[in-house]
């Protein structure tokens, strides 16, 4: 029986997209221009178009955005895609089928945009297609590491040394990371306070000001500046809230409302500026006419109030909500109630001396548990009257909720405050400190596992040491992504005693 196409699920539309089952010769949008697809884009797993960054060409000229899939033209109204700023940059909307006539594609701008059925254009049958899109699927989960099947004979304690090692392997690629970012923040703050310039008689082509410095090799003295720390650590920690569909985000509005910028409009003693701050440069504020609830109302009026009087003294990047995904995504990880929660991040950045407890903790606690009982403590959050029972700026829950759990907190201690506090060990040479931060990545358990963890014990690991650490997991994913998908067998333990 062939499938009936009403019914075909849009993840095999995407496929036909992506794998471009298509007669390319011939292809028009439903208005009879010529379409060319240069580039597919890059397949979105969450909200918002299905493929981000595409190329098409359409009637000779090139295009770069994204691309929705629907089954049916009419999908795009009934998801409400013309009224979600997310959808703004979208060049072609590819349907399965449907009247587009009869439903128009419009985005939020009030941009028309062209559609492009499918079922003309399609190189082979659906049934064709569908089989060979259940072989692709198949070849993805028969993905396995090189030595699979043949590592029987590594010993255990080989494999534990070597997965400990690839854990501090991978420690020292965040290390490194944040050493770039606090490099730079030190230059251009050592560039900010700079002698002005001054005419001394020499004649100069073009504007001496526009010569770029000499960057100078920074020293010690010039890293112990707190206040380059800080900003890395706040972008840290932002980074850290975004999780993967929001990180992005997350960085820009770190980059762009810095603390120094918190510190310019005053903000660090006044939680409503800071939160203003944060939400306005995050282009998040609602219209208060979308808003149903009296608190609601109240709330946003009072940050909408507050932004606009600090958006005369702002001079940066503003970003738009298209630029945030909330959905699918849990309550808990949407972006504004991240955002209330960096917000009390900040407050204790600026006034509670953040940065140097970090670092306190690390050089005189002994005991790890202890340890994280004290970082826990610097991520203690006041009680929010809005935002302790609201997850977005509508709709109140049932119960009160915490803006951050302390899973999320051990995650940023994980991969936000110990690589840092190895960074400040390594410029200070600060043993104790040093000591400190690794008995604590040694001391954390397992954290959830997931697919890199599953494939590698199931095809490496198989029980001969348990992965009951978050360093073991670490060990394990740096093996996997930089060793095992780039075939360096020659250069893993593992790889020697197997192919050696």
């Amino acid at each position: 029986m062939k499938p009936r196409s009403n019914r075909l699920h849009e993840r095999f539309l995407r496929h036909i997209w992506s794998q471009q089952y298509l007669h390319h010769t011939a292809l028009k949008t439903t208005d009879g221009r010529p379409v060319r697809v240069l580039e597919t884009g890059t397949l979105n797993l969450g909200s918002g178009p299905d493929f981000l960054n595409a190329k098409v060409k359409i009637d000779g000229i090139t295009f770069v955005g994204d691309v929705e899939i629907h089954r049916d033209a009419a999908e795009w109204i009934q998801h409400r895609h013309q009224t979600d700023p997310a959808y703004n940059k979208v060049i072609l909307h590819v349907v399965l089928e449907g009247d587009p006539t009869r439903s128009p594609t419009t985005a939020q701008s009030g941009r028309s945009i062209p559609v492009l059925v499918l079922n003309a254009f399609l190189s082979e049958s659906i049934r064709s297609i569908w089989n060979k899109t259940i072989l692709d699927e198949r070849a993805r989960r028969a993905e396995q590491i090189k030595c699979f099947g043949r590592n029987d004979g590594v010993e255990p304690e080989l494999l534990r040394k070597w997965i400990d090692h690839l854990a501090l392997e991978r420690l020292e690629l965040k290390l490194r990371r944040f050493e770039e970012r606090l490099k730079q923040l030190a230059q251009e703050r050592i560039l900010s306070t700079r002698e002005p310039f001054r005419r001394y008689g020499v004649r100069f082509e073009g504007k001496p000001e526009d010569i770029p410095p000499v960057l100078k090799e920074l020293t010690q003295k010039d890293l112990a500046d707190k206040l380059p720390w800080e900003q890395m650590l706040y972008e840290g920690i932002m980074e850290a809230l975004g999780y993967s569909k929001n990180q992005d985000a997350f960085c820009r509005v770190a980059e762009n409302a810095t603390l120094d910028r918190i510190r310019e409009v005053e903000a660090e003693k006044n939680p409503t500026m800071v939160e203003a701050l944060l939400f306005g440069v995050a282009g998040l504020l609602p219209k208060i006419r979308s808003l149903r609830h009296k608190d609601s109302r109240a709330y946003a009026r009072t940050l909408i109030r507050t932004w606009n009087e600090i958006r005369t003294r702002y001079r940066a990047e503003v970003l738009h909500a298209g630029d945030w995904h909330f959905f699918p995504t849990r309550p808990v990880n949407m972006p504004t109630i991240r955002l209330a929660a960096a917000a009390g991040i900040v407050q204790n950045i600026l006034n509670d001396d953040f940065f140097r407890t970090t670092i306190r903790v690390f050089k005189s606690s002994s005991d790890a548990a202890r340890m994280r009982t004290e970082l826990h403590a610097l991520f203690a959050l006041d009680r929010h009257p809005f935002w302790s029972v609201h997850y977005h700026f509508d709709e109140p829950t049932s119960r009160p909720i915490r803006p951050l759990g302390s899973t999320r907190i051990d995650e940023i201690v994980v991969n936000v405050l110990i690589p840092i506090g190895l960074l400040y060990a390594r410029v200070f040479k600060d043993k104790a400190v040093r000591d400190g931060v690794l008995r604590l990545y040694g001391w954390y358990a397992a954290g959830s596992d997931n697919s890199i963890t599953r494939l590698m014990e199931k095809q490496l690991v198989r029980g001969r040491i348990k992965l009951s650490s978050m360093s073991a997991q670490q060990g394990v994913i740096q093996l996997y992504k930089f060793y095992c998908t780039e075939e360096r067998c020659g250069e893993c333990e593992v790889g020697k005693v197997v192919f050696g």
